[in-house]
């Protein structure tokens, strides 16, 4: 038999709760889920899903910025802090 390991995970409340309805709902317990879940993820070495970019919107606006040009670099790290210090004294 193989040896076990254990695995403490935190996630917000709402999340599991969610979770662990729909896991009910298909005849399955949180451990058991969790156990399929990186069982796949060893055998294939891929998730069993493709992840969504939260913020995809903001990754293309940053993108286009640089391409454009609309950025600002800085010689120092007092630059830089002179920099955004001015906005807020603005």
């Amino acid at each position: 038999m193989a040896a076990k390991s254990r695995i403490n995970v935190q996630i917000d409340l709402r999340t599991k709760e969610r979770a662990l309805r729909v896991l009910s709902n298909m005849g399955l317990d949180l451990t058991s889920a969790i156990h399929i879940y990186l069982k796949h993820i060893g055998d294939t070495g891929e998730l069993p899903f493709t992840p969504e970019l939260i913020f995809e919107g903001q990754l293309q606006t940053a993108e286009a910025d640089v391409k454009a040009g609309r950025t600002k670099s800085f010689r120092t790290i007092d630059d830089l802090m002179t920099d955004l210090h001015s906005d807020v004294d603005n």
